[in-house]
Formats: structure tokens, C-alpha cells, sequence
């Protein structure tokens, strides 16, 4: 399962922003206005399962 798989499951998008040594993943609802939803959070959830599966380590 990937982030992409995840995010079209739920039909919920993150900006994905990929560098040489990391990934970033912004997510917020554009009809919204930018701001956080309940689906935000849950994308935001269901995408650190998919980190903590794969063993990555966050940068913060």
C-alpha cells in the first residue's frame, strides 16, 4: 500500500513534495479554504500507519 493507494481509497489528496533524502505530505481540504477537516486528520492518520510500517523515521 502506498500514500498515493491510500489518499484514492479515501478519495482525499495530500501534496507530496519528494527530495533526494525525505518526503513531505501537506494536507489540508482546498474547498475548505486550506483548513484542516476531519478527513485531513484522517488521511493524516491512515499515511503515519503507512510510515511506521515501512520502518521510516520522522525528520521532526
Amino acid at each position: 500500500m502506498t500514500i498515493a493507494d491510500r489518499s484514492r481509497r479515501v478519495q482525499h489528496h495530500a501534496n507530496l513534495d519528494l527530495r533526494m533524502d525525505h518526503l513531505r505530505a501537506a494536507i489540508t481540504t482546498y474547498d475548505a479554504g486550506h483548513r484542516l477537516t476531519e478527513a485531513d486528520f484522517d488521511l493524516a492518520y491512515r499515511v503515519d500507519a503507512l510510515v511506521a510500517a515501512h520502518q521510516a523515521l520522522p525528520l521532526d
